[in-house]
């Protein structure tokens, strides 16, 4: 499939967001439309960023902006200078207890995919850090350690996604990304140079088991990730179809909804099994799904929604005391009772 690469428009490149309620940030900034890592399980074609502007991507080449992810990317004009404009001119900043005031880089491409926006990166982070914001960066890609003299900064946190390190499965599943390994020796070259430094162990196949995640986190810990986020693979949009195409054949077991709650749970209970035997249980942040109401305790997934993570911005914030964390090593402790489900 042939690559669609150019530019496009964007008024404001600054823009509240909801993935507070990840823990993740109060703000995003996007630096382009598309990415060129190509990852079957993406969500974000699904959305309605890139639904409601279907005929805009048709217009500048894209046949189906859904099915052909991974082979188009627009980058966005001018976004730092639009960005210290609006920086030196804004009055109030949105921050809220999980939010915390951060802004990623990126919930809709990869901010570090190849040189070109790797340097729109860098310039959008130095402007960030002079007007003192937090930043986030969250990439698959090893080019952010080029910027490790302006990453190592206690105002930015850098993650990498690594749901697994096994590259034969990495090629099948994200076949244009950097590989784990690679993104693995990344994080722990950050680290070591000074980076805070974060895993998304996001998104896990099914595949994956007690055993699969304890020898995963013992090797993450060796990074000395202030949090580790983690959710699974989520086959019910496009992406299916974008994995059943890429002959992941994995993905029929989780495509409808009831499979797709057992996996999830299966892996949540497992996950924290796993996380308790290693020792990493106050730094595991679970991504709980919204479409899990209804099928798992209210009072768990509220646990989590707009929960803060354990990342420590400055000297005078106070974390969260994890002692009420709910007991999840026995998944089926976040099951509803039959009669008390509300599964439609």
């Amino acid at each position: 499939m042939p690559v669609v690469k150019g530019t496009e428009k964007v008024v404001n490149p600054l823009q509240e967001s909801a993935l507070s309620k990840k823990g993740l940030c109060d703000y995003v900034i996007n630096v382009a439309s598309g990415c060129l890592h190509g990852c079957t399980f993406c969500y974000v074609p699904s959305t309605p960023v890139i639904r409601a502007r279907k005929s805009h991507l048709e217009d500048n080449g894209v046949s189906d902006p859904q099915m052909s992810w991974g082979s188009y990317l627009l980058i966005r004009e001018g976004v730092p200078e639009k960005l210290e404009d609006k920086l030196s001119r804004k009055r109030t900043w949105h921050e809220t207890p999980s939010g915390k005031g951060v802004v990623l880089l990126c919930s809709g491409t990869d901010p570090y995919q190849n040189l070109e926006v790797a340097s729109i990166t860098r310039n959008i982070v130095k402007i960030l850090l002079k007007y003192g914001k937090r930043v986030r960066i969250l990439t698959r890609s090893p080019l952010w350690t080029q910027d490790v003299d302006i990453l190592s900064n206690p105002n930015v946190i850098v993650g990498m996604s690594i749901p697994y390190l096994d590259d034969n499965l990495s090629r099948q599943i994200e076949p244009n990304s950097p590989l784990p390994s690679d993104r693995y020796k990344a994080l722990m070259q950050g680290s070591q140079q000074g980076c805070r430094v974060y895993v998304a162990i996001a998104p896990t196949p099914p595949m994956m088991q007690v055993k699969d995640f304890v020898q995963h986190l013992e090797q993450l810990v060796e990074i000395n990730p202030e949090v580790l986020f983690w959710e699974p693979i989520n086959a019910r949009g496009s992406n299916g179809k974008r994995m059943l195409a890429a002959g992941l054949e994995f993905t029929k077991s989780v495509m409808n909804k009831q499979s797709w709650v057992d996996y999830f749970v299966q892996q949540w209970g497992d996950i924290e099994q796993a996380a308790k035997q290693v020792g990493c249980l106050d730094r595991l942040h679970i991504w709980a799904d919204q479409e899990l109401r209804g099928f798992v305790n209210q009072q768990v997934l509220e646990y989590w929604w707009y929960r803060p993570t354990v990342e420590k911005w400055g000297a005078d914030e106070t974390i969260q005391n994890s002692d009420s964390r709910p007991s999840l090593c026995d998944y089926k402790q976040l099951l509803l009772p039959d009669e008390d489900s509300a599964i439609a």
